[in-house]
């Protein structure tokens, strides 16, 4: 098997975090791809910063509380994109007579019925390659593939390279922030903090990503996996389906998971492990990306922080479609799902953000619902905090090793 060293080939742990730092967009978790289009009507949204039309005003406030309820405000809400449109077109009485036709449709709106997702694919590895941690030569890193319906998939395998025949290693899964692939630096932090306490861990590119954030020849191919960045969609198939492949290796622990993440990967994460039910048992997440879509969603349309830089191609479905997708999306849509003791990190040096209301919406529907959970506001942190060695992230890893070590021990 083709052996390259991994640390040497990327350049120094240093240089490639200032490099993801670079790359990785704070406060937002996802990217705008090429080719993204907007929605006729949302062209000159990112540059707003309020509202100025009063009926427009109005729509958008009242459409507020019942959106974030998942109720059904489709009617209201094609008001709001007709009226874009014509307002657009210098047509402003006739957007303004749409805008508060849409707040008459507000009055006693019915609940969206639930979201139902399709059976997760079953899935086996083909283990492309191994690569070299020059820190770590007790570590085995793996590059696989795997098949997520007609998707060919990447991502890595961390594992001890020296294994006790019968043992049955426990799993983490990581998802890692931004949506340009696995972040190269993080091997080392997963194979310190992880495998070298006794831990396997997958991590993987997920759908349109390369590989790496740094991208670097695998048997002399950069790895593109298949498919289209879904925005928490599909990205959840890729995780199930890479879970049931390190299950069926002879060193996993077959049937339950831990899961870590970052920002767009944490999101990710969090509604794998939701999804997972009882398979997935804590859950550690990083400053988490689109825990309430319903919340970004709003948001961009109240002109706030653009923290969701492909909306405006998301809304050129169907309204329908994009309540059903925004659903499908939804950690607090699938709270009653979760099983897993939830550790929620949040930096605090951007609080009143979109990312702190949507975490205060998802911890009161934790309470309600009588789920395990410690949120923890570190002091300092920014939305990238866990990708340096600074005071936050030092704070948190405490507490995350603590956490690791009560419900979730290596064994």
């Amino acid at each position: 098997m083709a052996r390259k060293n991994f640390m040497e080939a990327a350049l120094t742990v240093r240089m490639m975090r200032f490099s993801l730092l670079i790359w990785t967009v704070f406060f937002a978790g996802a990217v705008l791809f090429a080719g993204d289009t907007v929605r006729p009507g949302l062209e000159k949204l990112s540059w707003e910063y309020q509202i100025s039309d009063p009926d427009e005003k109005a729509l958008v406030m009242a459409l507020k509380d019942p959106l974030l309820a998942e109720m059904n405000v489709e009617d209201a809400l094609q008001d709001w994109f007709a009226g874009r449109l014509l307002d657009t077109q210098n047509k402003q009485q006739a957007a303004r007579e749409k805008w508060q036709e849409g707040l008459r449709k507000l009055d006693s709106l019915a609940a969206l019925p639930p979201f139902h997702y399709s059976a997760p694919s079953k899935a086996e590895f083909t283990v492309l390659s191994e690569l070299k941690l020059k820190n770590f030569p007790d570590v085995q890193l793996q590059v696989v593939s795997w098949q997520v319906a007609n998707l060919r998939q990447y991502g890595l395998l961390l594992a001890p390279r020296q294994k006790t025949p019968g043992r049955k290693h426990r799993l983490v899964l990581y998802g890692h922030g931004a949506a340009f692939g696995v972040p190269n630096s993080f091997c080392d932090w997963l194979a310190e903090h992880f495998v070298q306490k006794g831990y396997v861990v997958i991590a993987p590119a997920l759908r349109g990503e390369p590989l790496f954030q740094m991208q670097i020849p695998v048997n002399g191919k950069e790895l593109v996996s298949d498919g289209e960045i879904e925005n928490l969609a599909g990205e959840t198939d890729d995780c199930l389906a890479m879970l049931d492949a390190a299950w069926k290796l002879p060193f996993v622990k077959a049937g339950e998971f831990a899961m870590i993440g970052h920002s767009f990967g944490s999101g990710v994460g969090l509604l794998t492990v939701a999804r997972a039910g009882s398979a997935a048992k804590v859950a550690v997440s990083y400053d988490a990306w689109l825990v309430n879509p319903q919340r970004y969603y709003w948001d961009r349309m109240r002109r706030g922080a653009n923290n969701w830089l492909s909306w405006e191609d998301f809304c050129n479905q169907p309204v329908s479609d994009q309540l059903r997708g925004l659903q499908q999306r939804s950690l607090l849509h699938n709270v009653d799902k979760l099983q897993a003791r939830l550790l929620l990190f949040m930096g605090g040096a951007y609080d009143g953000s979109v990312f702190h209301q949507s975490h205060a919406d998802l911890i009161a529907k934790l309470q309600k619902s009588g789920k395990k959970f410690h949120y923890e506001l570190v002091p300092d942190g920014d939305h990238n905090f866990v990708l340096r060695d600074g005071p936050p992230a030092q704070y948190a890893l405490k507490i995350q090793q603590k956490f690791f070590a009560e419900h979730y021990p290596a064994e």
